[in-house]
């Protein structure tokens, strides 16, 4: 069993809170572990501490969270997201079992792949993010990366065509 993966690339950490808590909706309920570095208090901190996440990534920073369940279009179980941030921009990435995406009947498995890449579309619109990439992990390599949401037009249709070959 591989890991699928969704890289959100330079994503903006000013806008960082507006993702994890509205767009994503994350919640202390949802949360399995997490793990933060605080730089300003020199300490470990756990979601349920972080007031702002832009400041603890702050000047760089790495964190992860494990989520039961994580609605992205469709609902994902078993999520880990890893942010890792320089001082403007970072990168968010979505790990989960591939199981996830791929099990089911064909037409329902299609339709969930359908919605979480029209919901990351409207996230890469909302942020006015440069690229998103959806593939097996490690989906930085171009081999492994299924889908690659960038500056040119997208075709949701042929993207999620590629998904299934």
């Amino acid at each position: 069993m591989e890991n699928l993966e969704i890289i959100i690339e330079d994503f903006p950490k000013i806008e960082l809170d507006k993702l994890v808590y509205n767009e994503l909706k994350v919640s202390s309920s949802e949360v399995k572990s997490s793990h933060f570095y605080d730089h300003n208090s020199g300490s470990d901190i756990e979601f349920y501490q972080i007031k702002s996440f832009s400041d603890v990534l702050s000047p760089i920073g790495t964190g992860n969270l494990y989520l039961k369940q994580l609605e992205i279009g469709s609902q994902v179980n078993d999520v880990m997201i890893i942010f890792s941030f320089n001082e403007d921009v970072g990168d968010v990435t979505f790990n989960f079992s591939e199981n996830e995406l791929y099990e089911g009947e064909r037409l329902e498995v299609r339709q969930k792949a359908e919605k979480i890449l029209e919901y990351l579309t409207v996230i890469k619109d909302k942020f006015n993010i440069p690229k998103i990439r959806f593939g097996f992990e490690p989906a930085t390599d171009d081999d492994t990366c299924l889908v690659e949401l960038g500056e040119e037009e997208f075709n949701l249709e042929d993207a999620v065509d590629l998904m299934f070959r």
